[in-house]
């Protein structure tokens, strides 16, 4: 009979096992090794809980929860973000899924969640029906963008930038705080929770972020989050539109400077791009090639940041070479408040969300 109950640490290894066998994508299939921690994931969260799904005593599912206070719709409003679902592939279709789904609603509900979200990419159809029928409702499409990093970028003449001190704090979560107090699932940061942030997030700290400034002060912040520090992503198997696009790729690469994607077997290193936020386009698009920069010198891959699409962020990003992912942003209602505009309003999604 299957249980539900909450991961302690002697569950490690276990569920690094679990996520052996379940690789993650629909058209770029990954195999996932979250060691030597696997609840690292979840660190970069203040408020989180993990459950496993065991039988017999084998763990044979897990799903993750964070629970924070943000504003939506202008009134503040606790929610609970879901990540992490992973069944073991000889124990699918037996409903451990919605079993683990059923004991994060009845956790939320007992601690006076008012949201639900979760977001799915856009293919993943089966996930996409397992948490419709659980009641969840589209309300956003987003992206996350993608950054091809291959070659050296060039900066504007005298631009200014340099590391994050920690007496820049209280001005960098103001700047992030005038950028998205409209925002949909922000909250307002103090200096303080900017540096908790920080702390909380393993492979990330001050030598990761950067600002860039002028004789009136910080026009620009961004930090990056090496994610492979978290997460080690091994390529499996890419589908016929990315085997075409590797092969194009390849072949203008006889004649110019081209981004190359890993292939079977290699290893897919990525950046994830937060604290991201700015007074003028010019000064974000210095930060961003010097971070790429940065990623050059560490062959890294890829640099993601998932956004709303009708956030400047966007427009910003897709200055870039980058490949977009489409992402669906999903919500589940717990309680009788009234949100009518969820599809409207700008959303805020941070990268620890992705």
């Amino acid at each position: 009979m299957i249980k539900v109950r909450k991961a302690t640490e002697k569950d490690n290894q276990a569920l690094i096992e679990l996520q052996t066998k379940c690789p993650q994508g629909t058209s770029l299939i990954l195999n996932v090794d979250s060691s030597p921690d696997f609840f690292a994931r979840s660190k970069p969260f203040k408020d989180w809980a993990v459950l496993v799904a065991v039988d017999g005593g084998r763990v044979v599912g897990s799903a993750g929860y964070a629970v924070n206070d943000v504003i939506v719709e202008g009134k503040p409003v606790k929610t609970a973000y879901e990540y992490g679902f992973i069944v073991d592939p000889r124990e699918r279709r037996k409903g451990i899924a919605v079993k683990l789904q059923e004991c994060i609603e009845q956790d939320a509900a007992e601690r006076n969640v008012d949201l639900l979200h979760l977001t799915i990419i856009e293919d993943n159809v089966p996930s996409i029906n397992l948490f419709s029928k659980m009641g969840f409702e589209k309300v956003k499409d987003c992206a996350t963008f993608s950054i091809m990093v291959y070659k050296k970028q060039r900066l504007t003449e005298g631009a200014n930038i340099r590391r994050v001190e920690e007496s820049d704090l209280t001005e960098v979560a103001n700047m992030l705080n005038e950028m998205y107090h409209d925002y949909n699932f922000f909250h307002i940061l103090r200096t303080e929770d900017l540096l908790d942030y920080i702390r909380r997030m393993p492979g990330f700290d001050l030598q990761n972020m950067f600002v860039f400034h002028d004789d009136e002060g910080i026009k620009a912040c961004l930090g990056y989050w090496d994610y492979a520090k978290v997460r080690k992503y091994i390529v499996q198997k890419l589908n016929w539109r990315l085997k075409m696009q590797l092969f194009l790729l390849r072949l203008a690469g006889l004649f110019a400077e081209m981004p190359r994607i890993p292939t079977s077997g290699e290893p897919l290193l990525s950046y994830n791009l937060t604290t991201l936020a700015f007074k003028n386009t010019e000064s974000m698009m210095d930060l961003i090639k010097h971070v790429i920069n940065i990623a050059l010198e560490n062959k890294i891959n890829f640099i993601h940041i998932p956004t709303d699409m009708a956030s400047p962020t966007a427009e910003v990003l897709s200055r870039f070479r980058h490949v977009r992912i489409g992402l669906q942003f999903f919500v589940k209602r717990l309680s009788g408040k009234n949100f009518s505009s969820l599809s409207d309003n700008k959303l805020f999604i941070d990268t620890t969300e992705i």
